[in-house]
Formats: C-alpha cells, sequence, structure tokens
C-alpha cells in the first residue's frame, strides 16, 4: 500500500513539472501590464517626466517580482540615461482672437498652430502686423519694416524671401527674423506655414537659447488660421504675398485684429532611466555571452492640446509581453546557458537615446553580447510575425526558428531594411540584431494595421490580449533556443552577411542577356550560368548592369547592321523585366531605385559594350538612351573609327578622334555613364581630359597587380579618382592575375580592391564589374552572382569598416550614377 502511494505522488508531482514546464505566456496578464503602463494616470510617459519614472519603477518592481536579478548601475535595475538641452511644452498652449470677434484655435502640429521650440514662455495680449517676409535689406533697398509699426505688437512672417531678392540664407532664416523682431520691439512672432519651405521647419525650427525675451512667443500658423485672422481684419494674406512678388514692392500691413497668445517652454538637462534586469547563465564556456530582449518603455506625453497620448500599442505593449516572458521563465525556474538581460528603453521616441546610450555605455560587454532581440507594436494588427533580420541574419535567425512551435513559424513575414527602433542602436554597434512587430508594415491608409499609431486613440482599449500572448509566445521560444543552442551565436560570417545584405550591392557589368537571347529562361536557377533571377537574389543584388555588347565588326555589313544588334538586345533586356515584375525593375535614373526599399528586387540598368553600336552616328546614341541606355563601353577589343582600344598594338587614331570628342560630349549632355573599360591608355586619357562628369571602368583590375593591358595603371587610378569615377574588379583570373597556376579566389579580387584604395587614397572609387557570362573562367568561391558574398567576408576579415564596405558593394557607383543620371 505505501509503495502503491508512493508511485501516485510521484506520478501527481512529475505531471506537475511537465504542467509547469509547458506553462504558456498569458495574454491577460500581459494587458493587465499595458492597462497600467498606458493609463491616463502615466501621462503618456515622455522620458524625463516623473511619470516615465513611475512607469520604469513599476517595471523594475516586476522584474523584482519574477526573480530578476538587477542588471543596472550600482546593484540596481536602473541606468541613468542623460537627456541633453531635453525639450517640454507643458499645457495650454493658446492662440485666441480676442478682437474684433472672439475666436480658438486648436494647438497641434497637424492642428491650427503650433508653438516652436526655442520660444519663450508666458502669455502675450497684443495687435497683429503683417511684416511681408521680415527682410531688413540695406543693400537691397528693401525694408519690411518700414513706416510699419512694430513695437508691443505681435508680428506675422511669410516663410524665406522673394526669388528675385537673391537673399542668403542666413539673411532669410527664422531666427535672423525673430532677431530682428525682437530688435524693432516685437512682443511676438507668427510664422506662416503657406508653403513647402515651411515644412522643413515644422519640427527642426529651433530658436537659438536667449533670443526670446521673457513672454516673447513664436508661432507657426497654417493656412486655415492665417485665413480667420486676416479676414476678421477685411484683409487677404494671399493678395499681399502676391502683390509682394508680382510688383516687387513689400506690401505690409498692420491688422485690426488683437490676439492672446500663450505657451510655455522648458530646454533643460534632465534624465531618464533605462531598466534592465538578469538571468545569469549557468554553462562555463558561454555564461559570459549575452543575449539582450527588450524594447521601449517611453511614449510622447501630453499634446499641445492636452490630450493624453497613452502608448498602449507604441510600445507599452512590448512592454507588457516581454513581463508576461520573464514571469513563465522564472515560473519553468528556466536556467539558460548564456546571461539573458531584459531590458525597457528610454527616450526612444526622442531620437533612440535610451538604448544608443546603453551601446555607448554597455552594462555587458557588446563585444560579448551574441544577439539584441526587440519587440515594437505587438499590440494591434493581425497575427502576422513580422520580422526585421530574419532575412539579413539568416543563419542566426534559422537558429532560433527551430524552438519557435508550428503556428508561429507559419505567420512569420521578413520585413526589410528594418530601422526606426532601438535595434537600430545595437547595429550600428555592430551587434547582431532582430525586431518583432505584429501585423504587416505601417501604409498610413485606412487599412492601416496599427492606426491609432502617434495619436491619442493609442490606448488599452484597441489591444489586442491574443496578440500579446503570442508575442510573448514567439519570443520565449526564440530566447530559450538561443540560450542553450551549442552552436557558435558569436560568428564573424554572420555579421559579415548582414553587411552584404544591408548594403546596395552593384555588380556593373555581366553578359547575360545574350544568354535570353539563346532561349536560356533566366528565371530559373541554372547549373551552368553565372547570373539569373534566382542567383541574384542569393547574391542581395540589388543593381546589375546588362551590357548589351557588340563586337568590332567585320565588314562592311556588320558595321551596319551593329545598333539593330544592339537594339534586339536591348528589347531582350525589357521583356526579361517585363516578364518578372515580382523580380526586377528597370532602373533609367537614381529615382527608380527607390522602388527596391523592402522588395527584394533586383533594378537592372542597360549599358551597351562597343561603340560600334552607334555606327557613328550621334542620333542613334540619343534614340538608344531614349531605350533605356543609360552607360555606354566605349569601345571593345578593337578601335572604333573614334577611339583606340586596348586591343590595338598603337593608337593609330591618338585615342579619341574629333568625333569620339562629340561621343564623350553627347554622353555627357544626355546624362550617359562612360565605361572606359577596353580602351587603349591614350583614349582613357583623352575621355578623362575632355569628360565633364565622372566616368567608370566597369569591369578591369589593376595593372601593378596583373600587367595586362586591360587593367589599369596607378596613374590612371589616380586620375580616375580625381574625376570622381568608378573602377569595377573584374572577375576573369588573368586578368586578376597572369601568373599561371597561381590560385585565385574572392581573396584575390580583394587585393585588387585594396590597391585602388591604396593608390587613390580612399575607399571611393573602387567597385565590383563581375563580366559574368562573359569570362570563361571564375575565381574559386566566386562561381556565380549568388556567391558575392565571399567579397564581403573577406573584407570583414580585413578589418574594413561598414562604411566603406558598403561604398565598395555598391555605394560608389551609386554616387556616379546619382552625379551622370540624377539631373536629366
Amino acid at each position: 500500500m505505501i509503495k502503491k502511494t508512493l508511485i501516485f505522488v510521484l506520478i501527481i508531482f512529475w505531471l506537475f513539472i511537465g504542467v509547469k514546464a509547458q506553462e504558456n505566456p498569458d495574454g491577460q496578464k500581459a494587458l493587465d501590464h499595458v492597462r497600467y503602463l498606458a493609463s491616463d494616470a502615466m501621462k503618456g510617459r515622455k522620458s524625463g517626466t516623473p511619470e516615465y519614472v513611475k512607469a520604469a519603477e513599476y517595471v523594475a518592481e516586476k522584474m523584482k517580482e519574477y526573480g530578476l536579478k538587477p542588471g543596472g548601475e550600482n546593484g540596481s535595475f536602473f541606468q541613468q540615461v542623460s537627456l541633453k538641452k531635453w525639450r517640454h511644452f507643458s499645457p495650454p498652449c493658446r492662440l485666441e482672437i480676442t478682437a474684433p470677434i472672439h475666436k480658438s484655435f486648436v494647438p497641434g502640429t497637424d492642428r491650427d498652430f503650433f508653438p516652436n521650440n526655442g520660444t519663450g514662455s508666458g502669455i502675450v495680449r497684443a495687435p497683429l502686423v503683417f511684416a511681408g517676409y521680415g527682410l531688413c535689406l540695406p543693400d537691397k533697398d528693401w525694408d519690411d519694416f518700414n513706416n510699419l509699426d512694430v513695437k508691443g505688437k505681435i508680428v506675422i512672417l511669410a516663410p524665406e524671401a522673394p526669388d528675385f531678392l537673391k537673399v542668403k540664407t542666413r539673411q532669410k532664416s527664422p531666427q535672423t527674423k525673430i532677431e530682428t523682431a525682437v530688435e524693432k520691439g516685437a512682443a511676438g512672432v507668427i510664422f506662416m506655414y503657406i508653403d513647402d519651405t515651411s515644412r522643413r521647419f515644422r519640427y527642426s525650427l529651433r530658436v537659438k537659447p536667449g533670443t526670446c525675451p521673457e513672454n516673447f512667443i513664436v508661432l507657426t500658423a497654417f493656412p486655415q488660421t492665417l485665413d480667420e485672422i486676416f479676414y476678421a481684419s477685411e484683409q487677404s494674406w494671399r493678395t499681399l504675398i502676391s502683390r509682394t512678388l508680382r510688383e516687387k514692392i513689400s506690401k505690409t500691413a498692420p491688422l485690426d485684429v488683437s490676439v492672446e497668445i500663450e505657451a510655455h517652454f522648458v530646454e533643460e538637462d534632465r534624465q531618464a532611466p533605462n531598466v534592465l534586469g538578469l538571468i545569469p547563465g549557468k554553462h562555463e564556456g558561454l555564461k559570459d555571452e549575452y543575449i539582450i530582449i527588450g524594447g521601449h518603455l517611453d511614449h510622447l506625453g501630453i499634446g499641445l492640446d492636452g490630450s493624453v497620448y497613452n502608448g498602449a500599442d507604441d510600445n507599452a505593449s512590448t512592454i507588457g509581453a516581454l513581463l508576461e516572458v520573464i514571469r513563465v521563465l522564472q515560473e519553468q525556474n528556466f536556467r539558460p546557458d548564456r546571461s539573458l538581460v531584459f531590458a525597457a528603453w528610454a527616450a526612444e521616441e526622442i531620437g533612440l537615446i535610451g538604448s544608443r546610450y546603453y551601446t555607448n555605455h554597455p552594462v555587458f560587454p557588446l563585444e560579448q553580447t551574441a544577439v539584441y532581440i526587440n519587440s515594437d507594436m505587438v499590440g494591434c494588427g493581425d497575427k502576422d510575425l513580422v520580422v526585421g533580420g530574419m532575412w539579413e541574419f539568416e543563419e542566426l535567425f534559422d537558429i532560433g526558428k527551430k524552438g519557435l512551435r508550428k503556428e508561429f513559424q507559419d505567420r512569420l513575414k521578413f520585413r526589410f531594411d528594418y530601422r526606426g527602433s532601438d535595434h537600430s542602436a545595437f547595429l550600428r554597434k555592430g551587434v547582431k540584431a532582430i525586431s518583432l512587430r505584429s501585423g504587416e508594415d505601417r501604409t498610413r491608409e485606412l487599412d492601416d494595421e496599427h492606426p491609432e499609431y502617434h495619436k491619442p486613440g493609442d490606448t488599452s482599449a484597441i489591444i489586442q490580449a491574443e496578440l500579446l500572448q503570442q508575442a510573448a509566445g514567439y519570443t520565449l521560444d526564440i530566447v530559450r533556443t538561443l540560450a542553450n543552442t551549442p552552436l557558435n551565436l558569436m560568428d564573424s560570417l554572420m555579421w559579415a552577411h548582414y553587411l552584404h545584405k544591408s548594403a546596395t550591392v552593384v555588380d556593373l557589368h555581366c553578359d547575360t542577356i545574350g544568354r535570353a537571347l539563346h532561349g536560356i529562361d533566366l528565371s530559373q536557377d541554372h547549373k551552368n550560368g553565372h547570373i539569373d533571377i534566382p542567383k541574384l537574389k542569393q547574391g542581395a543584388v540589388d543593381l546589375q548592369v546588362f551590357a548589351c555588347f557588340v563586337g568590332p565588326p567585320q565588314d562592311e555589313l556588320e558595321k551596319h547592321q551593329a545598333a539593330n544588334k544592339a537594339f534586339a538586345q536591348i528589347d531582350a533586356v525589357h521583356k526579361l523585366v517585363e516578364e518578372n515584375p515580382e523580380s526586377l525593375i528597370l532602373a533609367m535614373s537614381p529615382n527608380d531605385l527607390r522602388q527596391l526599399r523592402g522588395t527584394r528586387k533586383t533594378a537592372i540598368l542597360i549599358g551597351i559594350e562597343g561603340g560600334y553600336a552607334i555606327e557613328n552616328e550621334l542620333s542613334l546614341l540619343r534614340s538608344f538612351y531614349r531605350s533605356g541606355v543609360r552607360l555606354m563601353t566605349l569601345t571593345h577589343w578593337l578601335d572604333t573609327d573614334w577611339a583606340d582600344a586596348s586591343g590595338d598594338e598603337k593608337a593609330e587614331l591618338g585615342g579619341l578622334t574629333e568625333f569620339g570628342e562629340k561621343v564623350v560630349e553627347e554622353m555627357n549632355r544626355l546624362g550617359m555613364i562612360i565605361d572606359v573599360s577596353h580602351v587603349h591608355d591614350e583614349t582613357f586619357w583623352d575621355v578623362i581630359r575632355c569628360s565633364k562628369h565622372p566616368v567608370v571602368a566597369s569591369h578591369s583590375c589593376c595593372r601593378a597587380l596583373s600587367d595586362h593591358r586591360r587593367n589599369l595603371s596607378d596613374d590612371m587610378l589616380k586620375a580616375l579618382a580625381k574625376n570622381g569615377g568608378v573602377i569595377g574588379i573584374n572577375f576573369l583570373p588573368e586578368f586578376l592575375d597572369n601568373e599561371k597556376g597561381k590560385k585565385v579566389d574572392a581573396a584575390t579580387v580583394v587585393d585588387h580592391i585594396e590597391h585602388v584604395i591604396k593608390v587613390t587614397g580612399n575607399a571611393n572609387h573602387v567597385g565590383l564589374g563581375s563580366d559574368f557570362d562573359g569570362i570563361s573562367s571564375t575565381p574559386e568561391n566566386l562561381e556565380h552572382i549568388g556567391k558575392l558574398v565571399h567579397i564581403t567576408e573577406e573584407l570583414v576579415r580585413r578589418g574594413y569598416n561598414e562604411s566603406d564596405i558598403h561604398k565598395i558593394l555598391g555605394g560608389n557607383f551609386l554616387r556616379v550614377f546619382n552625379k551622370v543620371c540624377g539631373d536629366q
């Protein structure tokens, strides 16, 4: 009997342990935290306010209650963050017409008016005066204050200055206008928000400290407010400004209107705490690696009109879910191999200040931080789990993904080009980061899944408990898996792959379109061939130059068929793009590249390889431009009738002929990039002399490392750099190293990149020009475009920083593209 009773007790005990081990987060408990943090009593949790401190203390108390150890400074849960020049407007903020009628306006940056940062504080009652543009320009015989009494009055000022005055930036700046108004004895300034130039000052206009005397108020008013003010005086601001611009005479006027304005502005240094809690790791070899899990605690505070911006979705939702993760981990008595740090960040809403402060003053070493896991806005929308970093840190996320329950795996969606929350602070310090948001990215349309973003309607009433439970469950699964995996989370290749995927990757030259003309379906992944659409995606290529090759004609017949040959290939490029809209776009201007953001599409830029295609006619050059061509290699191996080529023993033409110079001039005028790969040295120097725009050597190497006449000498590299141009390093082994039998791989390509940097003095003039599908062999581990990441890995091994890597991978060519093609 005793034996049976003991067995029964043990069964009950193990069942109890199993239940505890399988306990899931509770969405209602997470929602309770949200309701507290997003209550009106918290006044929007603006960093630097007592209410934010109260919210931070609540989070710290819960961390302590759930068994976390203090992870902050001096044995506390807090890390105090300095908020330099903290700015705040306290209600009320008012603009009221007091005579001849009574009219009150609503404050707000999207309402009737708003006070400007740096304004004086107090209450002003005064008549209004329209003082035009507020300019005093004795050298131009212009004075908007001439014969206008502004002493003790509030002046209304138009932005900027009339174009015909050709006024210097400083003279027409809001700061100068305020200083002039103060000097004239005005009681305040109302700026007119009436055109596109005003938008720059909506948030950025900050009056210098000490400019405004006490009770000198500076506001900005929107057109509908200005209408009410001027109409009350039977005046029209539009007419006054129109006459000023048309008649070129300052049209100012006193207004028979009095107003009362009020603002209370504070600018001072304050503090706000990050909240940090710790679960120490237990594994002897892994406990000094850290996984940080967090999100921001703060929100916007009180609006100018007194509305509370509760910030339930943004971002009390994350903190509620995070506290529930902590509770469940401790209920399960989870003891991780790696140390876990849980963080609630201050001051995200005013510039990621809390998380940036931490990454500049880390409590736990950043070089030992394996990953930062962020969440932001997880309480609204559908059940999609939209994850930034899932593609960029694919190897890392795949490790964590193995621990995700299937229902979560099925809801995962990529979020490309992810920025704008606290994970950015870690990325800029070289720490791997992933970030969760519920629902799709914001559309700002009626179907937006976070419709109350930065609005007073973001209250706990709109939060869905099941989404909080899902966010907590996702985080719990990821954290438990990453915390205990024996796999290496500190592998530097993960960071190299992120740098590659986050760059704008450009390959300046390939001959792939010829394969399409021979019937190859480039939408499929082929064993043979260097480039197709799947390989472009694998290589994270953002812009690929497709060269339409026209070789030296063998006779007069071929000479007069060159243009048709080029047009056939151009048509094939257009067809390829049109048939694959989900993967490709055509790039004819830098603006077209904006379509790439967040899509993983590749832009195709059409080039012509071989100036024979223009058949010695500038009209054909213009026709090619109209068909989408934005780059032309002037020659191939043999000369055109107007330019010597690198395959010519002698420069029989002396470089560029007179017509050749006209070709260069016309390409400059059109906005077509000049490519000097394949040209003779004499032609190169003539192009450098003649071209007013940067040029490229799209697929060449360094002659100093491999003595081949297709490569550029050091003097040519220096001249190319002075011109502002770029060399794309060719992948053909004999161009990279003409010593037979020597190993050529990605490191050899980087040797040439490094040589260009050494010769030119910086990393601004080198890129990639693979010549794929036009070369007979490739370097080891660069067998096709999908393996470009090996170049990035080698750059990381050699210690290149993120900025230079991004320039090399594509940024340098984009600079040339913008310069040559951006203003057309």
